[in-house]
């Protein structure tokens, strides 16, 4: 099960240049004084293959980023809930996935759970990733399709299942010796459970094996453990951009000064909190009046505050009128709609949503969200809002139905994977 020579010949090279460049990041990281969670000493062993002292026999999820791991915590969290002598190891590609864990995850589960970063997908690393592990089993999120990984894992004899699978335009494109390193790690699969039909389609057309592909559901539509928030409470009404990236908040500042918006404030919530100066000083510069909300700055007077901080945008969804989800203005792909609808908020996006196509179509077929095709459509659905909040109200109630109907995702997967003899 050898990804093909091409890529073995890639991921040699890579074998090469990768401890050096790794070791290059890792002391940037330190001398910046911003190392990785768990240190960028540790973060250049994992990523080299050595995932430090693990409990041998846990369950191995791996989580690439902060959406995946968003993602897949209710999943893990009802597995170590139904299975007391259950350990797991969670892996990521980035910090934020780690600190990401290390925010969400209960304090109950806090001993049960291990975290480590993946290793590179060369051979060497991950077969020392796997005879230090020794997981029972692997859940792999969405689409991490890594042939030397996969193929490591079947010579270590760790069942592999893809949740919440999904396939981008990207993959099904890549070239044909991509697509034959993609079909072999298909091969180390135990089961692929998809999201939906047309993502069922996609492995089934890459070269997955249909009687190992089940139609389970959206783990996105999992409700996240624990209370809802309460919500942010600035003492004005507020309207959220929530997610946002740079070059959306400059065109979203410029339709809120044009539109009639009474009293309420424009709240914004970059994706990256730590732009948060850079930001403030572009939209001061700009001729707004803006506040910091991690200086603790009063937004009173404010025309816009920025909710620069870790951990609070689902307060800040909470308290919102209604929300415009970022990362869609741009090409960068949205980001998750469906924190917002969950929480009764009618939801506004941009055309660029591709990495949350089913869930924005699923959103607004239930009449619960507004794709805007450009700014100034944007703007227009946005003057609507403000006007008709009776509307937004309704579309809201409308997306918290359609995310309650699907609360039961967990148990599925729990069922399909039960089925399979997983975890």
């Amino acid at each position: 099960m050898r990804p093909p020579a091409a890529y073995r010949l890639l991921s040699a090279g890579l074998g090469l240049l990768l401890p050096p460049l790794a070791a290059g990041w890792a002391l940037a990281a330190h001398w910046r004084r911003r190392p990785p969670p768990g240190g960028a000493r540790a973060w250049l062993r994992q990523r080299l293959g050595d995932p430090a002292p693990v409990p041998p026999g846990a369950l191995w999820l791996h989580a690439a980023s902060v959406g995946e791991l968003h993602t897949a915590l209710p999943l893990l969290l009802a597995l170590l809930e139904a299975q007391p002598d259950l350990r797991a190891l969670v892996t990521t590609v980035t910090p934020g996935g780690a600190a990401a864990l290390a925010r969400r995850l209960p304090a109950a589960f806090a001993d049960r759970v291990r975290h480590r970063y993946l290793p590179f997908d060369y051979r060497r690393a991950v077969r020392g990733f796997f005879a230090r592990a020794r997981p029972r089993a692997g859940l792999i999120v969405e689409t991490e399709l890594w042939p030397w990984l996969y193929a490591a894992a079947a010579e270590a004899d760790v069942p592999l299942a893809l949740v919440n699978a999904r396939l981008s335009a990207r993959t099904l494109g890549a070239p044909g010796w991509l697509k034959r390193a993609y079909l072999g790690a298909l091969g180390a699969l135990h089961a692929v459970l998809c999201r939906n039909p047309e993502d069922a389609a996609g492995f089934r057309a890459l070269g997955a094996d249909p009687a190992r592909i089940a139609v389970v559901g959206n783990l996105k539509f999992a409700p996240p453990p624990g209370p809802p928030p309460p919500p942010a409470a600035p003492g004005r009404r507020y309207v959220l951009a929530a997610s946002t990236h740079a070059g959306e908040e400059r065109l979203l500042a410029a339709a809120w000064g044009r539109l009639a918006r009474g009293d309420r404030l424009l709240v914004i919530a970059p994706r990256y909190p730590d732009r948060g100066a850079q930001l403030a000083a572009e939209l001061a510069a700009a001729g707004w009046r803006v506040s910091r909300h991690s200086r603790g700055e009063d937004p009173a007077a404010a025309d816009i505050h920025l909710v620069d901080t870790l951990g609070e945008l689902p307060a800040w969804i909470a308290g919102a009128e209604w929300v415009f989800v970022g990362g869609s203005l741009v090409p960068r792909g949205g980001q998750n709609v469906l924190e917002a609808a969950r929480l009764g908020k009618a939801v506004v996006t941009g055309p660029h949503t591709f990495n949350f196509a089913d869930e924005v179509a699923r959103l607004a077929a239930a009449g619960a969200l507004v794709q805007a095709a450009d700014a100034a459509a944007l703007e227009a659905a946005c003057a609507a809002l403000l006007a008709e909040p009776e509307r937004a109200a309704a579309m809201g109630a409308r997306g918290a139905a359609l995310c309650q109907a699907e609360a039961d995702v967990v148990d599925r997967y729990r069922h399909a994977l039960a089925e399979r003899g997983l975890p």
